[in-house]
């Protein structure tokens, strides 16, 4: 096998919060994410010079050592046991916006360590990928997994939940880029004390009920981000009949959920050109598929 192809799956929040900050900086956090049908394209192919090689459609993004795509790759070429004496070029079809909370870089980042492990013939199973995306970034180990899970510590203690099957989302994003770390940095300065509980949150998602979901989400990020660059989008969400709707991540990218997918095409339908990036979503339970 000299080629492979990898769907790399975006994800949302579907609650979010900060549970405390470990010595090194990290934040602590408890989050439910789910995987979505958004998704960006990796092609891999070998090549016989030595290294990693990217190219993108989308302008702005790194294709040097600052993609986490590079990092991801060289990470697990560093680790693997087997003597890997060829190169790889990546080729990265950008779906997923950047600086939207959707977990974009993260989610190629784990697709680059599905596919190359696949690619060399690695070895490694499942939660070992899951291991070494730790060290790549908070946020890969569960777009390894993808599906629905709870995430704590700084999102590697994942625990899968009965997956979501039966909601659609529309997101809306503004034309506003939020960076993780700033948020997080603006979020220490303001000390906000929080008391919610997840408890609602899984008892929703056990139930498999999307009313009770949409009613309980809740992501604590949303007290340091502008009203004015998310307020307009989730009011325009709740007005087309959504159950709930809530930045995910750091954000600026916002969602509403919705049981009936005629329901969710509407409110697609009427909303889609007046953001800077709209799109119409349904749960996935995996966060990377290969294609061979």
């Amino acid at each position: 096998m000299n080629r492979i192809t990898a769907n790399a799956y975006a994800k949302i929040n579907l609650s979010l919060d900060i549970t405390g900050i470990r010595e090194d900086g990290y934040h602590l956090i408890k989050t439910v994410m789910q995987s979505i049908s958004l998704h960006d394209v990796l092609e891999f192919e070998k090549i016989d010079e030595k290294g990693v090689f990217i190219t993108c459609d989308k302008e702005g993004i790194p294709t040097d050592e600052k993609n986490v795509v590079y990092k991801a790759a060289l990470k697990l070429f560093d680790i693997s046991d087997k003597e890997i004496t060829k190169g790889v070029k990546i080729n990265i079809k950008k779906n997923i916006p950047s600086a939207a909370g959707l977990g974009g870089g993260s989610a190629d980042a784990a697709a680059t360590l599905v596919a190359l492990n696949e690619l060399y013939e690695l070895g490694y199973k499942r939660k070992e990928l899951m291991k070494i995306g730790e060290r790549v970034g908070a946020d890969v180990p569960f777009c390894v997994c993808g599906g629905t899970a709870l995430c704590e510590g700084i999102g590697e203690k994942i625990t899968p939940l009965i997956p979501l099957i039966n909601f659609h989302a529309v997101l809306l994003k503004p034309d506003a880029q939020s960076h993780t770390d700033a948020a997080y940095k603006r979020f220490d300065k303001m000390h906000i004390h929080t008391v919610f509980r997840h408890d609602k949150i899984l008892d929703s998602i056990a139930q498999g009920s999307i009313r009770k979901l949409g009613r309980n989400m809740f992501n604590v990020l949303e007290f340091i981000t502008s009203r004015d660059v998310i307020d307009d989008a989730k009011n325009a969400l709740m007005k087309s009949n959504s159950f709930g709707s809530m930045m995910t991540g750091s954000g600026s990218c916002v969602f509403g959920l919705y049981k009936r997918k005629s329901v969710a095409e509407k409110a697609y339908k009427e909303l889609k050109n007046k953001f800077a990036f709209s799109s119409l979503v349904e749960p996935k339970p995996y966060g990377v598929l290969l294609d061979e």
